[in-house]
């Protein structure tokens, strides 16, 4: 089993991106029960609930699963070899342990940090394997595009850059610390990494399925996109947050214009492949939101709270997640990928209510087992155990074809 388990970096990231879910969704749904529905008394612990949250979120849920993701596929990208057990393997272990000490931070405030900087250990060395890959010599007059390659890289710098500014907050009590972290980790790392690999993949499987499908990539376009990401961020630690909505619209308008031209339509009638296109779907609105609410903002109103941030970040995020690991899980254990047709899918679906309850929550403020943020997270949780359910164990298991990885 563990021979099985070691054996490619997907399997040992994508299990600990899977535990780390649970768990983090787990506890924030014993926070919101207490703190938002008001079913018990509100759990005290060692830090703010809501930092303790932002962390998971920004940097203990999603980067297993990214790092997962681009150490089985990005070497791929750029012709360089697979990377080594030498090189994934202490990137997990000191996710791993990082996490592990910041679950017991729950309690003990100091545990917390340090469970950061050891994260932030793995972070490094994950980012250092994936360069060497990116840099790897090619033979002479062959030279692979490592255009989407060196922008992952770099989102993957600031977000280690965040991650290290969210430990100083949570060492120092520092609310800027933490404030920095959230908009680096967010608009610096999370959304053009996502982003990134949509822009890479999304046009290419789906190229793979529809027939007279044209490849549609342009690469200023991304830049652009990539730019508004940054603007945002740098923006909203300035405090000008009246201008926020400038280039948060010109990104709503070119994601837009890519979910049209990467033919979202056609993608319903192949479900494992609609996955990765509703997700962009939910990038589109909540960019509209974040807009929507800057512009707001900038006339002296307010709009939304945190339905923006939680379109983008359950919405995009997750469903991208549903549908990027559930075909990278399927396609390297030896099974076919539109086994996830008759399983993941059910659950994709399922898993639109949680944005949607989250979204609705800003809005519809109730109290009692009917909060409506509570009930966003059972559901989250639902999902999520019964995808973990049906897919976890494969990463324990050999593949059935008798083929490594």
């Amino acid at each position: 089993m563990f021979k099985a388990f070691f054996s490619a970096p997907h399997r040992v990231m994508f299990a600990l991106g899977a535990l780390q879910s649970l768990l983090a969704v787990l506890f924030w749904a014993a926070d919101l029960g207490g703190r938002y529905a008001g079913l018990y008394g509100a759990p005290a612990w060692a830090l703010p609930g809501i930092w303790l949250h932002g962390a998971l979120m920004l940097f203990g849920l999603f980067p297993p699963f990214i790092f997962g993701f681009l150490m089985t596929a990005l070497p791929k990208w750029v012709s360089a070899p697979a990377l080594t057990r030498g090189q994934y393997l202490p990137a997990f272990a000191l996710l791993a342990g990082g996490w592990l000490l910041f679950w017991g931070g729950l309690l003990a405030a100091p545990l917390a940090v340090s469970g950061l900087v050891v994260a932030s250990l793995g972070w490094l060395w994950g980012l250092v394997a994936l360069a060497r890959a990116v840099t790897w010599p090619q033979p002479r007059g062959f030279a692979p595009d490592r255009s989407h390659a060196y922008a992952l890289l770099a989102a993957l710098g600031l977000g280690l850059v965040a991650l290290w500014a969210y430990a100083w907050g949570l060492a120092a009590m520092a609310g800027d610390g933490v404030r920095a972290g959230i908009e680096l980790g967010l608009w610096g790392c999370l959304l053009p990494v996502f982003f990134i690999v949509s822009h890479r993949m999304l046009p290419f499987f789906t190229a793979a399925v529809l027939k007279n499908y044209t490849i549609y990539r342009p690469m200023p376009l991304l830049w652009l996109v990539l730019a508004c990401f940054l603007g945002h961020a740098l923006l909203a630690l300035a405090g000008w947050h009246g201008a926020l909505w400038l280039p948060d619209a010109v990104a709503a308008a070119v994601v837009i214009h890519f979910s049209w031209k990467w033919q979202l339509r056609r993608s319903l009638a192949v479900p494992m492949l609609a996955m990765i296109h509703g997700a962009t779907v939910w990038l589109g609105l909540g960019l509209v939101l974040y807009a929507c609410q800057g512009l707001a903002l900038a006339l002296g109103g307010s709009f939304g709270g945190l339905a923006p941030l939680h379109a983008i970040s359950i919405g995009y995020f997750v469903s991208m997640l549903l549908g990027m690991v559930t075909r990278v899980t399927l396609g390297h254990s030896g099974r076919p990928i539109n086994a996830g047709d008759q399983t993941t899918w059910p659950l994709f679906w399922l898993f639109q209510s949680v944005p949607l309850l989250r979204i609705a929550g800003e809005f519809l403020p109730l109290s009692g087992p009917f909060n409506l943020q509570w009930l966003a997270s059972l559901a989250w949780l639902l999902v999520f155990a019964l995808w973990v359910r049906r897919h976890g164990t494969m990463y324990l298991r050999p593949r059935p074809d008798g083929q490594p990885g």
